[in-house]
């Protein structure tokens, strides 16, 4: 089972080790309903592969075969067209909040037939009009399904198994014609738990070939935790003080901020926030704060602490300040 990249790879928030076989289907429809309130609590927030790009190294991934860089909101929303539990995905590239990528609403039930949470996937039709609905719900009011397509058969079913969910395609479920008229069949395995998001996806012809290539290295999410900074900068000019800047958002799975000073020559400073997960060897995990300039790659200081500090700062003297959950 692998997930479908034209079709679904916006649900499956991407990578994972393949499922040798479903998981077992709980015996009480209570359990489900139990399980489903987990899901439903673990399923929205934002999502990252930083660490999974920073550590390809480490991680063995063969020359080329390094995955790309995603950050994925998902976040509830009302949609009474597709029933009380609505999600909306909102994804872009690179670390770049302009390069938009897919777009998605998902409708989760309890399907009592298969003994699994259900999730339907849906596009919009027309993606710029609902560009940002998490954080503008108003452009969501009248949506009906006519506004969005889906394909039958692609829906994912989930089961809890221990402490996280497993998710997955029905084998030859998901059939879909491509523009050469030529028909695809889309798989996937799916895996979620409290902090992290997994899924592998695949397209094949059926001639067993695989016309986008072979299955890539899956994207690992990790769930993105939000922190509020300041940054403090002596201004070239004593005489003038120091330029602050406040309220400033970022994330700690890769997350940016940037500044430019109000100087007559302005100069423009980043913090960069990782929580430092090592895949291997001695060093341990901490949450990191990068300081960068715009004129250099590399970090310029950085400071750390415990994975599960709420705040972490620097004193640099040229640049000062400190982020907190």
């Amino acid at each position: 089972m692998r997930f479908a990249a034209a079709i679904l790879s916006g649900l499956a928030l991407y990578a994972g080790p393949a499922v040798a076989e479903e998981p077992r289907a709980p015996f009480s429809k209570d359990v489900l309903e139990r399980d489903f309130r987990q899901m439903m609590a673990w399923f929205p927030g934002e999502w990252d592969n930083s660490e999974q790009v920073n550590f390809a190294t480490e991680l063995g991934y063969p020359e080329g075969a390094t995955p790309s860089r995603l950050h994925s909101s998902i976040h509830a929303v009302d949609v009474p067209a597709l029933g009380p539990n609505v999600f909306y995905l909102q994804q872009y590239r690179d670390n770049d909040p302009g390069a938009l990528g897919r777009q998605r609403f998902y409708a989760v039930a309890i399907d009592e037939a298969s003994m699994a949470i259900r999730m339907d996937i849906y596009t919009p039709r027309d993606p710029a009009r609902f560009l940002n609905a998490h954080l503008e719900p108003d452009k969501l009011a009248g949506l009906t399904r006519a506004d969005l397509t889906s394909s039958p058969g692609c829906e994912i079913l989930w089961r809890r198994q221990a402490e996280q969910f497993i998710g997955w395609i029905g084998e030859n479920a998901c059939r879909i014609r491509s523009r050469t008229s030529a028909m695809l069949t889309i798989s996937g395995d799916l895996l979620l738990s409290a902090d992290q998001f997994w899924a592998s996806e695949g397209v094949t012809d059926d001639q067993g070939g695989t016309p986008f290539g072979p299955v890539p290295v899956p994207h690992q999410m990790r769930r993105a935790q939000a922190f509020t900074c300041w940054m403090a900068v002596p201004r070239l000019a004593p005489a003038e003080g120091w330029f602050y800047a406040r309220d400033l958002k970022i994330h700690d799975q890769g997350g940016e901020v940037w500044i430019t000073t109000d100087e007559t020559t302005p100069r423009s400073f980043g913090f960069r926030m990782r929580n430092v997960r090592w895949p291997s060897g001695p060093n341990a995990d901490a949450l990191t704060l990068y300081v960068h300039t715009r004129e250099q790659t590399a970090a310029i200081s950085y400071a750390w602490a415990s994975p599960d500090a709420d705040r972490v700062g620097i004193n640099l003297r040229m640049l000062q300040g400190s982020c907190s959950r």
